[in-house]
């Protein structure tokens, strides 16, 4: 009779150890789960680390193009300009508004961390340091990539477009599926 217990309760516990429950209380056996990789937390920080790199290693290199050298290869042409102002040029010469608003984006990006997707957040937010670090460094910011038919940009800028593009994706992708789950329930 002993025995038979502890083999119900090594069964049990064996039992509990191979399902998971889900949010919605249901019990699934980890043999049907589907395991994502997780990144670490350090993988975030070299990511970080090397968008950044990357964008002063591009202007640095777009430095080399002053004095009214450029690249043209068709579409796009590399080329050497400072912009004292925001996108399109707007609020020129203000560089210490525009570094506080960076430092406020910044410290937003950062107290709503959870509400971003983590590729989203690491774009806009290297994207803005890279750009700080030019204002704070050279009173301006370098751009050199020209697409002919739009104001001339930087990786930087790149980087925060993309980031914002990918976000506003993720946010539609997740209202919808959300949307979707809450009606279900209601059935």
């Amino acid at each position: 009779m002993v025995l038979k217990n502890k083999k119900n309760n090594n069964l049990k516990k064996n039992n509990i150890k191979n399902k998971k429950t889900t949010k919605n209380n249901t019990t699934i056996s980890k043999e049907n789960l589907i395991e994502y990789p997780t990144i670490s937390g350090y993988y975030y920080i070299i990511i970080f680390l090397i968008l950044i790199i990357l964008d002063r290693i591009t202007k640095i290199w777009a430095i080399t193009l002053s004095g009214n050298k450029k690249i043209d290869i068709g579409i796009v042409e590399f080329i050497y300009i400072t912009n004292t102002g925001a996108g399109f040029s707007i609020l020129e010469n203000q560089n210490t508004l525009l570094s506080w608003i960076a430092v406020i984006a910044i410290g937003l990006l950062i107290y709503f961390y959870d509400k971003f997707p983590k590729a989203g957040f690491l774009m806009i937010l290297s994207g803005i340091i890279g750009n700080l670090i030019d204002r704070i460094l050279y009173g301006y910011v370098i751009d050199f990539i020209n697409l002919k038919f739009w104001p001339v940009f930087n990786m930087a800028d790149s980087l925060i477009f993309i980031g914002v593009f990918y976000t506003i994706i993720y946010w539609i992708i997740n209202d919808r599926s959300n949307k979707k789950n809450k009606k279900s329930k209601k059935r």
